[in-house]
């Protein structure tokens, strides 16, 4: 069956329900802009063009409580007008009015209920049927029509915002955010929405976070994009649930008392297969096979199998969500039998350590840049950094120089870092010098070489220093090309029958089988005595072996 309709130049073929054609179900109704789905609907497949049935079977004109002079006549929205309830566009049908210039929306010629009593809100609001001009107190956004009022908290808001829902989870944050029409100033001290980095008004609604000083406007929070629709409305904040993701990864074997708090002595981890020992002390030349980082006090330990794991790291959670990833991802340990190496797809730093991974893109994400949240306080910079992630845009990192699509911004002084500069360490030990080396943002000194390449050094980059020496040394010279590869682990590769073994030559450097140039960085060496294989894992890496 076919229908003739006034706003698209084709004709209409009719899909009833259940049968829908597939085309119809994974768009949006060009009228009302709501899915398809399974109802019953008429399209044009050759234009993407649906409609619902109800919706193509509207009346041509209507008499409306919120324009009483005039009837309000279907037609194409062919200039793109806004509703002057909803302020949505994008809809190929609606009501509209050529005299007075007024347009609705076919979904918001409804009949408005008088009184509705909303979520967000603890009294009913009431319909104020007349054209108004309003800023709405619960998206910050402009009205100009039939707002609804609640007369004992002097609020007005849009008739689409008394349905907003108390609490939502989006992609973006990790816990619940609650709907507020005011941000008090004992909440927070953010200015600017966490997720657009634009102006935040304290005293207009929003979505926030008590617990991490995280806001975000209505309409940046609710894009489809973000909103994770899939997650309950409730009141309670997710400490318990996010108790019982740790839960399913540590089993506590034994406490002690430390001071005045509790801490699990010796646990057992998922990611290994005997229990791990708490230690308060420090570990030199070690390093976390969580995160890759040298070790630092409080972590666990294998002293046996030569794993440690910062505090920080054993306590990470199995599940986590990301700010610019669609799918939750999931916690990977490291293989007990041979490392699984990665670039992270964030930084781009191969890591054998953990990943947060997503199976079904292939996506994986290390804890150093895991641990990033939306918001950054660095001691490079004064003001808060945002993370930024744009496709079509390069910035210029201010601690390497790199021009990245990728990484923390400052709105308002255009200041980048990159996520490798982000997530280096403030302090670092290296063997050319006995004293704690500090990460150095601003060069005053005249030697600008570095001691252990001894190339020299960009001024406007950053360094690592000793006060006491004079030492100055780039960052990857403390660290090497692949830091977070840990030295010892086993690796496998398919042109090679025997395991293989992660070792640093500083020293003899034996050629590489595959390229035949000194391994003087990351190598692969066989772990067989006889056999003498040895490659450069850059080789590697790239395939070449």
């Amino acid at each position: 069956m076919e229908h003739h309709h006034f706003s698209h130049e084709h004709p209409l073929t009719f899909f009833e329900g259940q049968n829908t054609n597939s085309d119809a179900k994974n768009t949006k109704c060009s009228g009302c802009l709501d899915p398809v789905l399974k109802e019953s609907s008429y399209g044009c497949t050759q234009c993407h063009y649906f409609l619902h049935e109800r919706c193509a079977e509207l009346p041509g004109k209507i008499s409306h409580p919120i324009h009483p002079r005039h009837p309000l006549f279907l037609r194409p929205n062919g200039f793109e007008a806004d509703c002057v309830l909803c302020r949505r566009s994008g809809q190929s049908l609606i009501y509209y009015c050529s005299p007075c210039v007024f347009s609705v929306d076919i979904k918001c010629t409804e009949v408005l209920p008088p009184v509705i009593q909303s979520q967000t809100h603890e009294h009913p609001f009431s319909l104020l049927c007349k054209q108004v001009s309003f800023v709405c107190d619960a998206c910050d956004k402009r009205g100009s029509h039939s707002p609804y009022v609640c007369f004992s908290c002097n609020l007005t808001v849009h008739h689409h915002c008394t349905s907003l829902p108390r609490t939502i989870k989006t992609i973006r944050h990790e816990h619940l955010l609650r709907h507020t029409y005011v941000l008090h100033e004992s909440e927070s001290d953010c200015s600017r929405c966490s997720i657009c980095k634009n102006f935040l008004s304290a005293d207009r609604g929003c979505y926030h976070c008590p617990a991490c000083d995280y806001s975000a406007h209505v309409h940046c929070a609710t894009r489809s994009e973000l909103w994770d629709v899939t997650t309950r409305d409730e009141e309670d904040d997710d400490t318990e649930g996010s108790e019982a993701r740790l839960d399913s990864i540590i089993r506590i074997v034994k406490e002690i008392k430390l001071g005045e708090d509790m801490i699990a002595a010796e646990i057992e981890h998922f990611s290994h297969e005997h229990p791990l020992i708490f230690s308060n002390e420090g570990k030199d030349n070690k390093c976390c096979d969580g995160c890759g980082i040298p070790i630092s006090s409080p972590f666990y330990s294998c002293e046996g199998c030569d794993f440690f794991l910062h505090k920080t790291c054993a306590d990470l959670p199995r599940n986590k969500l990301y700010p610019f990833h669609p799918h939750a991802l999931t916690l990977l340990p490291k293989s007990s039998h041979s490392s699984r190496v990665f670039a992270c797809n964030i930084c781009s730093i191969y890591s054998n350590g953990f990943s947060y991974n997503c199976e079904k893109c292939s996506f994986d994400l290390d804890l150093r840049c895991s641990s990033i949240p939306d918001t950054l306080i660095h001691q490079a910079h004064k003001h808060s950094l945002f993370v930024i992630v744009q496709d079509d845009v390069e910035w210029k990192c201010c601690g390497c120089g790199a021009l990245e699509k990728r990484g923390l911004g400052c709105p308002q002084c255009f200041h980048f870092l990159d996520f490798k500069c982000a997530t280096l360490p403030l302090t670092a030990m290296h063997s050319y010098d006995d004293h704690p080396l500090k990460l150095t943002f601003q060069d005053d000194s005249d030697q600008l070489y570095c001691d252990v390449c001894e190339d020299t050094r960009d001024p406007k980059h950053w360094f690592y220093s000793c006060d006491d020496c004079g030492v100055t040394i780039h960052p990857e010279c403390v660290f090497g090309k692949y830091p977070y590869i840990k030295v010892g682990d086993t690796y496998t590769i398919d042109s090679h029958p025997h395991s293989l073994r992660f070792v640093k030559k500083t020293e003899k450097y034996p050629s590489c089988n595959s390229c035949g140039q000194p391994c003087t960085d990351l190598a692969l060496e066989c772990a067989e005595s006889e056999c003498g294989l040895i490659v450069h894992w850059e080789c590697v890496a790239l395939n070449k072996c």
